[in-house]
């Protein structure tokens, strides 16, 4: 079972790992962003800015020349400035471009750390190169110092100019070529750069987007798993207000379902209890009312009974006794019998002693009043089927008490049927032998659905001149037993009484007697 809170804080975590996600998303974007503008401040700008020194518009071999027509003073005089002009600041700046560019690469990555490597290898070619073309130039100065190119030496000395003026023109290109590729991999640095950052506008947008959908997404679900909180707080101010019909939908797992389902159980079993205890003040003040009632009729009923007695003795002694009063007089008779009968029915209901528990054995105590009732059930063409399992365990109960329900059914299931018909008793074991089970059925005319659903409630009968206890007496009696009685019934087809009574097993019952 995966606790609420347990499953709100993974929600709230996916969406705070969400906002996390884009802001590690929007620190890497800028990291990346930060690299490469440093990498183009402190790489290819001053690079191209030593590149630019490095393009050199006044060469030896024009100095040279002009050196040639100078008369052997003039030429003297100007030679050591042509010597000491530009080969060290050209080293010097070719020198400071590795380090620059060497001191970018180790920030650098992917294209930037290619590209330097690439940068590196020119300069290291524009050294050498330069090397070159400084030994050739400083030969090319001593050559002129020496008084070459005049007279016969001058075809020697053309050539020499040619071959300087070849490493002139190699070193110049390669000079533009590093310009050209430095400013086109600052042009493509900052439009790479441009586009980064509009791409990272729009995926932090886009991905803000996303995890604010998650936060609301987490919140809705928070709420979602949260709301049986406030339905189960209607639930008990309604159970408070008196509704114990009221139920609360349980969903999951969680311990907010657990509670809900033990809240319905609650209100259910709340709700029997107010039941039980309504029919219980039910019963109680109909056995009070019932007592007085009793009370206040038994002593005026036998007094007429007496005296319709003396009466008919009176008659009888008469030479000639009129047969209506002698009709009148036994009518009077019969109707102060029952009216005495139906005040013992209430005085039994209204004073049930409590049972005095025993073990006795259900088919004997069935047996018994079959055969009892045999002669009467018989004269009025009833048949009786039996099926009482054998080896049925005991039950404790009160042997009247239960002879008493058994008779009341089986004289309703009599008096449903007065054509005739068939009565089943059946007896088995339950509950794996946990409890035994009594069925009453028979085949008269069956209860209505209407009728059925009260027939339990006192002074309720179908019966035109019932008193409506019968079948009250008969619950009560089950239910003072730690029983339970239902009652199943088909319009036209017939009733089934079935009463369960909890079984004791008669290893048990020797052992609560050798304790005792």
């Amino acid at each position: 079972m995966r606790r609420v809170a347990t499953k709100i804080f993974l929600t709230f975590a996916v969406a705070l790992a969400a906002f996390a996600a884009v802001a590690g998303f929007g620190v890497a974007r800028l990291h990346d962003l930060r690299r490469d503008l440093r990498t183009l401040s402190s790489g290819y700008i001053p690079l191209t800015r030593i590149a630019a020194q490095l393009d050199v518009k006044d060469w030896v071999t024009a100095r040279a020349l002009e050196a040639r027509v100078l008369d052997p003073a003039a030429r003297r005089a100007y030679l050591p400035v042509a010597r000491a002009h530009f080969p060290a600041l050209v080293r010097e700046k070719i020198e400071e471009g590795k380090r620059v560019a060497a001191g970018a690469r180790i920030d650098a990555s992917g294209d930037d750390a290619r590209f330097l490597g690439d940068v590196l290898a020119r300069l290291d070619g524009l050294a050498a190169r330069w090397a070159d073309y400084d030994r050739e130039a400083r030969a090319l100065l001593d050559a002129l110092e020496a008084g070459a190119g005049m007279g016969p030496g001058a075809a020697a000395f053309d050539a020499r100019v040619a071959a300087v003026r070849q490493l002139e023109k190699g070193l110049s290109l390669d000079v533009k070529l590093l310009q050209v590729a430095l400013e086109t991999q600052i042009a493509d640095r900052v439009h790479d750069a441009e586009r980064t950052e509009g791409n990272t506008v729009a995926l932090t947008v886009i991905y803000s987007l996303l995890a604010l959908a998650v936060g609301v997404g987490a919140a809705a679900i928070s709420q979602r798993l949260l709301a049986p909180i406030q339905t189960l707080t209607e639930g008990v101010k309604a159970v408070a207000a008196g509704d114990l019909t009221r139920k609360v939908e349980a969903r999951g797992r969680d311990e907010i379902s657990v509670l809900a389902h033990e809240f319905n159980a609650m209100a259910a079993s709340l709700d029997r209890q107010r039941a039980e205890l309504l029919r219980a003040e039910r019963l109680a003040a109909v056995g009070r009312i019932s007592a007085q009632i009793t009370h206040e009729i038994r002593n005026p009923l036998n007094a007429i009974g007496l005296n319709a007695e003396l009466l008919a003795e009176e008659i009888a002694a008469l030479p000639a006794p009129p047969a209506e009063a002698t009709g009148l007089v036994s009518a009077i008779s019969r109707e102060v019998d029952r009216l005495n009968a139906v005040t013992e029915e209430y005085l039994r209901f209204a004073r049930l002693p409590r049972p005095q528990l025993e073990r006795h054995d259900l088919n004997e105590i069935l047996g018994g009043l079959l055969d009892f009732l045999g002669p009467e059930l018989a004269a009025a063409r009833v048949d009786v089927h039996r099926a009482l399992a054998p080896g049925l365990p005991g039950v404790r109960c009160d042997e009247g008490q239960l002879r008493a329900v058994f008779l009341n059914l089986l004289r309703n299931s009599r008096e449903a049927m007065p054509g005739g018909g068939t009565v089943r008793v059946v007896t088995r074991r339950v509950d794996s032998g946990a409890g035994v089970e009594v069925e009453l059925g028979d085949t008269g005319g069956g209860i209505p659905p209407g009728d059925l659903t009260r027939i339990f409630e006192p002074f309720y009968s179908t019966k035109e001149r019932g008193t409506g206890l019968g079948l009250a007496f008969t619950q009560q009696v089950v239910e003072e037993h730690g029983g339970t009685i239902r009652c199943e019934s088909t319009v036209g087809r017939g009733t089934v009484f079935t009463l369960r009574f909890p079984a004791i097993e008669d290893r048990v019952e020797h052992e609560v007697g050798a304790a005792t």
